[in-house]
């Protein structure tokens, strides 16, 4: 229940009722072609607000675009790939 880099994991953005799942890892990975999932860097916004957030957990990060987002960590399981 702890994100952190290796881990698929779903979160909601504040005021969205749809979630969004991705696989936390190097950017290198979504190269390997049978990963159905998008992937964020961990160095990204969003990557190094949620690592190390448990599930339940709101965390905030600014967008590129200079707006603060808030998102809902939904759940973190192990990547199986």
């Amino acid at each position: 229940g702890v994100v952190q880099p290796g881990m698929v994991v779903t979160i909601r953005f504040a005021g969205d009722d749809d979630t969004e799942t991705f696989l936390l890892a190097a950017r290198e990975l979504a190269s390997y072609g049978s990963i159905d999932l998008t992937v964020y860097s961990p160095q990204s916004p969003l990557g190094s607000a949620i690592d190390g957030a448990s599930v339940g957990d709101t965390v905030s990060y600014e967008a590129p675009s200079g707006r603060t987002v808030n998102v809902e960590v939904v759940d973190a399981t192990p990547f199986s790939g």
